[in-house]
């Protein structure tokens, strides 16, 4: 005689009700990595146009004339140089504060060991920041993972007061350019390593600052956005629209732009 099924029907419901949570849980994990996937590929493809949700150049045409008019009397004694040496002190502020912002809060034997690639920008910057009489213009501190992450606006909310230091030796517009170059500099200092991720810049913050800075759009727009190709290819355009707008900086006089020729 066959043995009758002593399975109490409890159990097999039990083990159904297992099963089917398990097949939900492993779908909703795939869909949410998918969806995931898709984000990042997408804010990747957006990053490399330099797309922004509004246009910065219509946006922010009348703060920008504000702020002219209010920097126009401060900047006509200053020192013709003057903008181009702040853009690079924001430069090598952001730059530094992404490089060896990820390494976190190290001892000081440490950092002084982390920082031997990048001490020709450490030179740089303080060198900068005595020239303009806003010394010191140390990176920004990084204690935690949540610091870092929150760069861009750390930036923005200037816990170090360097850029209302920028502006009380300048002028509302030059506070905005240096600001304008930190974020340039925090995105040439993530595009300096190699991954498999392109680095995406801070484009809305980019073309605010550089609006209100008085710089047109053909010489910040190529900043906003990280061409395809290569790592190596995307660093070397970037770099070089760097140094398209040093360059302008450097045959404009102070106050402002009229032309990016």
């Amino acid at each position: 005689m066959n043995s009758p099924d002593i399975t109490p029907p409890n159990s097999q419901l039990s083990w159904r009700e297992r099963r089917r949570f398990l097949l939900a849980t492993v779908a909703i994990t795939l869909l949410y990595l998918g969806i995931q996937a898709i984000w990042m590929w997408g804010a990747a493809q957006l990053g490399q146009l330099g797309w922004t949700v509004n246009d910065p150049t219509e946006t922010y045409t009348a703060e920008a004339a504000t702020v002219a008019e209010q920097s126009r009397p401060l900047e006509a004694h200053l020192d013709p140089r003057l903008p181009q040496r702040i853009f690079q002190l924001g430069y090598e502020y952001g730059y530094l504060s992404q490089w060896l912002g990820g390494y976190g809060q190290q001892t000081d034997a440490v950092m002084q060991q982390l920082s031997r690639p990048v001490d020709a920008h450490i030179r740089r910057l303080n060198e900068l920041a005595d020239q303009l009489g806003v010394a010191p213009a140390d990176r920004l501190p990084m204690r935690t993972a949540a610091d870092f992450s929150r760069l861009t606006q750390r930036i923005e909310e200037d816990p170090t007061g360097l850029a209302r230091r920028i502006e009380q030796v300048s002028s509302p517009r030059l506070r905005h350019l240096f600001l304008l170059a930190a974020h340039v500099g925090v995105e040439a200092a993530a595009l300096a390593p190699s991954g498999d991720l392109t680095p995406i810049p801070a484009t809305e913050l980019i073309g605010k600052h550089a609006t209100l800075a008085g710089i047109p759009e053909p010489l910040w727009r190529p900043l906003s956005r990280v061409a395809s190709g290569t790592r190596e290819t995307q660093r070397g355009d970037y770099r070089a629209a760097v140094g398209h707008l040093e360059n302008a900086l450097a045959k404009t006089p102070a106050p402002g732009f009229t032309s990016p020729d």
